[in-house]
């Protein structure tokens, strides 16, 4: 009977083992199939929103390469804490190869670009699987989001975020109820380094004003933060700009010049510095539901943003402390 009973929980354990050990099918958002026979454990990432994707799943004992600047992020640092992840480059400065090699990964998540591909290629031809991913939009980075969850069996933490990124979006969509394309504010998106450079509708900015009820008064200029002159930006007659954060003085400076004096005058809402929600990021949702409510605060009169973003970082990350408004928020 003895003998009976444990060959059939031998069976049965078998069983679980080889579920368990099923192999993990991924479409990458290049349409490259990848196979990958357990749950990445030993991962690298090229980019900055790659990094952001990974700890936000809780994967900060995972990553043993990390590329980008954000190694001096103080919001990277404190996700990464005691850990010390590799530094294997950046996209602008060359990403190495031999390094990424060397550290044995099970995953490495490229950006989908040109060199992006050359090194997915590179890497599949040495037997080192490879997601290339390409966050354009807010829907491209909830697919990502999926994609790096199925392939670390993180599908629990992925599933909370996503939750909070559409509790954050029925409150902009509540507080928007109603306004005419009359109404919508005309916005002009500034470069944190110079003033004439924007975001065109091609690039993520322009849809983070969109899902905030702005409109982009330079959505029909193609290229990557092109170039536009003070004599068209002033014949735009934007009612409001928004502005990325950083250390640079210039945009300031650039305002006042007589030339801008009308400009300087407009309502400005600057994102927070080394918030990361000027990107397709997992939190670029707390970062449209901050322009909605400055843009439009009358709309939004009943809504704590601090205590809403708040939450979001308490879900997303552990700690309601994470968020860049953390100063003027009760996050103890």
């Amino acid at each position: 009977m003895f003998n009976r009973l444990f060959s059939a929980v031998v069976i049965l354990l078998s069983g679980l083992s080889s579920v368990s050990a099923a192999p993990i099918h991924l479409v990458d958002q290049q349409g490259r199939e990848v196979v990958l026979q357990k749950p990445a454990t030993r991962i690298v990432t090229t980019f900055t929103p790659a990094n952001l994707f990974s700890l936000s799943l809780g994967l900060a004992d995972h990553l043993v390469g990390i590329g980008g600047s954000t190694k001096h992020s103080p919001f990277i640092n404190q996700l990464l804490a005691h850990r010390d992840p590799l530094v294997i480059g950046s996209r602008s400065a060359g990403t190495s190869l031999e390094t990424i090699v060397a550290l044995k990964p099970d995953l490495v998540l490229v950006f989908g670009k040109k060199d992006g591909y050359r090194l997915a290629d590179r890497l599949t031809s040495l037997g080192i699987a490879s997601l290339v991913i390409q966050p354009e939009t807010f829907e491209d980075a909830q697919a990502v989001l999926e994609l790096l969850a199925k392939a670390t069996g993180t599908q629990d933490k992925a599933a909370k975020i996503a939750a909070e990124n559409q509790r954050l979006a029925d409150i902009i969509r509540s507080g928007l109820a109603g306004l005419t394309d009359e109404h919508r504010l005309r916005a002009y998106y500034a470069n944190s380094s110079d003033l004439y450079r924007t975001a065109s509708e091609q690039m993520f900015q322009h849809q983070l004003m969109a899902v905030s009820g702005i409109d982009n008064v330079a959505m029909g200029v193609p290229g990557f933060y092109p170039k536009v002159n003070a004599e068209q930006l002033l014949l735009w007659q934007p009612q409001l700009l928004v502005r990325e954060s950083n250390d640079s003085t210039k945009v300031d400076e650039q305002l006042a010049k007589s030339l801008m004096t009308q400009l300087a005058k407009l309502p400005q809402i600057k994102i927070p510095k080394g918030s990361f929600w000027d990107m397709p990021s997992p939190m670029a949702m707390a970062g449209a539901l901050y322009i909605a409510v400055n843009a439009y605060p009358e709309r939004f009169n009943n809504i704590d943003l601090d205590a809403e973003i708040a939450h979001y970082y308490r879900v997303a990350f552990g700690d309601a402390c994470l968020s860049p408004l953390h100063e003027m928020s009760k996050c103890q």
